[in-house]
């Protein structure tokens, strides 16, 4: 038997779902809520799917772990990486329920790929993950395929425009959650755990829209299968983040320019003042049947000068734009800013700047301004973006450079994350009426263990959330971990860049 399911909701909180609740369009998640115990759960910084939801699987803060967001900046070799798998320095709660006996089976987990060798099994998922080898054992990908089984949808979301892509999205978490299902009626585990990831992809195009309403009517109405063919086992909802609407685009690359942070290289011509970018030629292109024709045709001198988009340069190219000889920063999305030389003085004057920033509204543009050793704690500290800031809820930071203005209306994202999300939990084992909240997202490995008598490593972040009565939390030595790492391929970056994740 099963004894422990989690469910993770890829950017859920109880703000997101209220309406819904209210009106009676989730009465599973409701019930749960009357029945079990419920609170919020604050992520790490930055709020995101990558690192969080492996700070989830480890227990542990991204100074732990090596990775702190979707991409890592290196200033000192001019880089641009995207983490795998391997990346994260740290063994996750499944080698520890391996190593006291016990099973698992994780599904659709973000930052799985390529995946692990779990007892009984891994299906690697999120943005990051390819479609080939990303089940283990690889017979049970080979019969996945054979049944049709789909990591992503066959065409993106990539805009609000894009309401076919965004129907066929919710039809793969209805599909999603149905293989699930069947993983825990074909495999006993002791603990299975599956995220729906492309949720949070329509709430990021949609907000609260009709594709992202009824992508969580699906997950409700499975929520309900799985109570009533599990009654016994221990359910846990739980998110890597929460998410609001969008009100204002902080352009952060646009604003350490501004303020002589930042030196770019002038890209100005003719065609980028006319706004042509990479985006529209082809689109056009392709309108008119000769897209091959173009591809085939056009200068490297021509397409190196153009923008990938409206946004500006991207990835690796958008390094190329710095001048790193005049700049002292550079920054990622979602509140990250790597200092070149790591120079105290500038790290000091844009604490201070960042502090003060305000919108064109007069709103502040971070709720908290950080220096990388007060937003973590570990033996990678010194990896990480040396500023960290907590954007304001309704600010999405972009990390794009470009000629874009350092304040925008929402652009193609309606909503963007934010640090409280959800957890929630409930099951005959559970003692626990009431919880005092909220809690980290480094306890949720800990209360897995601990929810299965499988010992807590010593070296994690969080704590068991007490729901188990006087259950004794024992502890163990932590277990090595496979640091071998590749840095993930393009079509995972393009994926990325795609879904708005990379700019």
């Amino acid at each position: 038997m099963t004894e422990t399911i989690v469910l993770g909701l890829d950017g859920a909180n109880w703000a997101l779902l209220e309406p819904w609740l209210d009106e009676g369009r989730l009465p599973n998640i409701e019930a749960l809520r009357n029945e079990g115990v419920w609170t919020d759960m604050h992520s790490c910084f930055p709020p995101v799917t990558c690192p969080n939801w492996r700070c989830y699987s480890t227990g542990k803060n991204p100074g732990k772990l090596g990775v702190f967001w979707w991409e890592t900046i290196d200033t000192d070799r001019r880089t641009l990486t995207t983490p795998d798998s391997r990346s994260f320095k740290s063994a996750n709660y499944w080698d520890y329920l391996d190593d006291a006996g016990l099973t698992a089976g994780i599904m659709n987990l973000p930052m799985t790929y390529p995946p692990f060798e779990v007892d009984e099994f891994m299906i690697a998922g999120g943005p990051d993950s390819e479609s080939d080898g990303y089940a283990h054992p690889p017979e049970l990908g080979d019969r996945l395929d054979m049944e049709g089984y789909r990591l992503h949808p066959a065409v993106p979301v990539t805009s609000k425009e894009d309401r076919d892509a965004a129907d066929a999205v919710v039809d793969l978490i209805r599909e999603r959650l149905l293989t699930f299902r069947e993983r825990l009626d074909d495999t006993d585990v002791d603990v299975a755990h599956c995220t729906v990831f492309y949720v949070n992809v329509l709430q990021h195009f949609f907000w609260r829209g009709e594709p992202t309403r009824r992508a969580w009517e699906v997950i409700d109405e499975q929520i309900g299968a799985i109570r009533d063919s599990h009654p016994d086992a221990t359910l846990l909802l739980m998110s890597d983040h929460g998410c609001k609407d969008v009100e204002t685009v902080f352009y952060a690359n646009s604003w350490l320019e501004e303020q002589g942070y930042l030196v770019t290289e002038d890209t100005s011509d003719l065609l980028t003042e006319y706004g042509i970018n990479k985006e529209r030629l082809s689109k056009l292109a392709h309108k008119l049947g000769v897209h091959n024709l173009v591809t085939r045709l056009t200068p490297d001198s021509v397409t190196d000068r153009l923008p990938e988009d409206d946004e500006g340069f991207k990835r690796e190219q958008k390094l190329q734009k710095v001048d790193w000889e005049q700049s002292r920063a550079v920054a990622s999305g979602q509140g990250l800013v790597y200092v070149i030389d790591d120079d105290p003085e500038t790290v000091d004057a844009l604490v201070a700047d960042l502090e003060s920033l305000t919108d064109d509204d007069g709103n502040p543009v971070a709720r908290q301004v950080m220096r990388r050793e007060e937003a973590y704690d570990g033996p990678f500290v010194d990896d990480a973006p040396e500023i960290v800031f907590d954007q304001r809820p309704g600010v999405h930071t972009s990390g794009a450079i470009g000629s874009n203005p350092v304040f925008a209306d929402a652009g193609q994202w309606e909503a963007e994350n934010v640090r409280t999300g959800l957890f929630l939990v409930d099951g005959p084992a559970v003692e626990a009426t009431e919880i005092d909240g909220p809690i980290s997202i480094t306890d949720i490995a800990p209360t897995v263990l601990h929810s299965v008598d499988c010992a807590v490593p010593t070296d994690v972040d969080g704590d068991p959330v007490p729901l188990f009565g006087d259950r004794e939390v024992e502890t163990c030595d932590p277990l090595p971990f496979d640091a071998v790492t590749d840095a993930a391929r393009g079509d995972v970056q393009d994926r990325l860049e795609d879904l708005g994740y990379l700019e």
